[in-house]
């Protein structure tokens, strides 16, 4: 059972994980397959990842956890049930 740090880095980190889904996104819609927009699009994706991880230290410190959960993409889908059950 997930203790209430805990239950709130996840649901933290699937907020991170859901607003780079929408910025990488937005960025390919902007991207258009343009050679012009090919440097903006590769830099938003960047800037996306960094946000993230950003995001995951930072409800790591906050829950008081430590570890390297999250810092290389998406967690998981048994992270995922475990947040539908909170």
């Amino acid at each position: 059972m997930c203790t209430l740090a805990e239950q709130t880095f996840i649901r933290s980190v699937a907020v991170a994980e859901g607003t780079r889904q929408a910025a990488k996104s937005s960025a390919f819609v902007t991207y258009g397959f343009a050679l012009a927009n090919l440097s903006a699009y590769i830099a938003a994706l960047s800037a996306a990842d960094v946000a993230y991880i950003t995001a995951v230290n930072s409800a790591l410190n906050t829950a008081g956890l430590s570890g390297l959960v999250g810092q290389s993409g998406p967690l998981g889908s048994n992270w995922a049930s475990i947040t539908g059950m909170l």
